[in-house]
């Protein structure tokens, strides 16, 4: 039984929707998610707890840039890969919805019936968008305060790498 030209306009409207979140999920990918968090830390020391933090982040290949010892802050950077998995996901998911919009316009207008097997090939512009517009410098901002407290400024991801690795206590402030 045919499609009926309100449900086929119906599934074009909802293929765009679709198509717009997965835009908008790229977009998303490379956005910057630093963020600050405060963390409790008690029975350390102020030299054992920065000896520690020194060594996750070296580990991580980040490198001391400045310290202000007036205010007790140490900036540090590092050079961060874009994830090749994550790039291959984009470029697979773009593939489908490029196949889903490349059926609906070829449905709704039969001349373009094999739309979808060109738009397939404009699928690895997504990966490549991400692997280029990902940062590849990340900065972290490390800070004590009273009251043995450690505030940090840094990407979402190393936030909770570091909250993980040397099982610190989070706190709201």
């Amino acid at each position: 039984m045919p499609a009926t030209i309100p449900t086929i306009y119906s599934t074009l409207f909802l293929t765009i929707l679709l198509f717009y979140g997965l835009i908008s999920f790229l977009r998303g990918s490379i956005r910057d998610r630093t963020t600050d968090a405060l963390f409790a830390v008690e029975n350390l020391t102020d030299d054992h707890l920065l000896k520690q933090v020194r060594d996750h982040f070296q580990q991580r290949a980040y490198k001391v840039v400045e310290i202000d010892p007036e205010r007790d802050v140490a900036n540090l950077s590092g050079q961060v890969k874009p994830s090749l998995f994550l790039a291959i996901f984009l470029t697979i998911l773009a593939a489908v919805g490029l196949i889903c919009l490349g059926v609906v316009l070829g449905i709704l207008i039969p001349e373009l019936e094999n739309l979808w097997l060109w738009l397939t090939l404009l699928s690895p512009i997504a990966g490549v968008f991400y692997w280029r517009g990902t940062p590849r410098e990340r900065k972290v901002s490390l800070q004590l305060l009273p009251e043995t407290r450690l505030k940090v400024r840094a990407h979402k991801d190393e936030i909770e790498e570091l909250q993980r690795s040397l099982n610190l206590e989070k706190i709201d402030y």
